[in-house]
């Protein structure tokens, strides 16, 4: 019974150990500035009156909790599947799936990748659509010919878009 448990865990998308982007910053700011007698401290040990709202305890690292990215090139259906998902509860789920390169990553494994990807991001619900497009492009490395792009954001604020190309 424990070996079909073990087994079935071993194929998750679910993150065990994020990176230091792909965290909640609120928590994240509260874990590192709390010393053993609860009083916020700083790296240093001095006093740090950082405030922490609650709305930034549900956001993440990259200005999205969500991101879904979806590519067909090189006469291959689906050759790019990218999925990741930040939830106010602390999961973290990351897989990444690119066929043309061989690349099949899911959980701490594809959030490593991920986050290389990610930290580079500086656009946010504001951003041209175009523009948006054009970066994600780039940072995948997907062909120029590429038949069909889906992307569907969620950004911190609760704003969620598409993206078409």
């Amino acid at each position: 019974m424990l070996s079909l448990f073990l087994v079935a865990c071993g194929d998750s998308d679910e993150v065990e150990n994020p990176p230091e982007n792909a965290t909640n910053e609120g928590q994240q700011e509260t874990e590192n500035n709390t010393n053993s007698t609860g009083d916020t401290e700083g790296n240093d040990g001095n006093t740090n009156n950082t405030e922490i709202t609650e709305d930034s305890t549900t956001n993440s690292g990259y200005g999205f909790t969500n991101f879904e990215l979806d590519a067909d090139y090189d006469s291959i259906d689906d050759a790019l599947d990218v999925d990741y998902e930040n939830e106010k509860n602390d999961e973290l789920e990351a897989s990444y799936q690119d066929k043309a390169q061989d690349i099949d990553l899911k959980g701490d494994a594809a959030m490593e990748e991920l986050d290389r990807i990610f930290s580079t991001f500086t656009f946010d619900e504001n951003t041209s659509d175009d523009e948006v497009l054009n970066t994600v492009i780039e940072a995948f490395n997907l062909p120029v010919d590429a038949q069909e792009i889906e992307l569907e954001i969620q950004f911190n604020s609760g704003t969620e878009k598409e993206y078409r190309r």
